[in-house]
């Protein structure tokens, strides 16, 4: 076998290998976007009662998410209603976190940022 023939066969494998492996690149961004959810809703339902999230709720949720999923803190983005909304005034939480699209894919062509956001009403009588 020449040269040739063993570098169209790495070639070729290298193919097979990307076309096999993005069915579960996809559901792994799946399953972080599903556990994003998640986090937001249960962290929302949590707050609603209070009317706010501390820097101290945010940060928590930050390094749980980062914990969780594998990632630096600093990578991991949370967003909150800080100022206290009283009985059905609208509060809000966003969770973002970088991933890829792609294996073998690099730059920010292979980038994404998945991103997890929710508003409810707050069920805060007095602040």
């Amino acid at each position: 076998m020449g040269l040739r023939n063993i570098l169209i066969v790495v070639l070729l494998s290298l193919v097979v290998l990307a076309w096999s492996y993005q069915p579960y690149m996809d559901m792994i961004n799946g399953m972080r976007e599903e556990y994003l959810q998640s986090a937001v809703y249960t962290a929302l339902s949590e707050a609603k009662i209070k009317g706010d999230f501390t820097s101290s709720d945010l940060e928590n949720i930050q390094n749980t998410v980062a914990q969780t999923l594998g990632y630096p803190a600093s990578e991991v983005s949370v967003s909150g209603t800080t100022v206290l909304a009283l009985y059905g005034s609208p509060m809000s939480l966003t969770i973002t976190i970088p991933s890829q699209i792609s294996l073998f894919s690099g730059g920010s062509s292979n980038a994404v940022m998945l991103t997890a956001t929710e508003t409810v009403d707050s069920e805060a009588l007095v602040g």
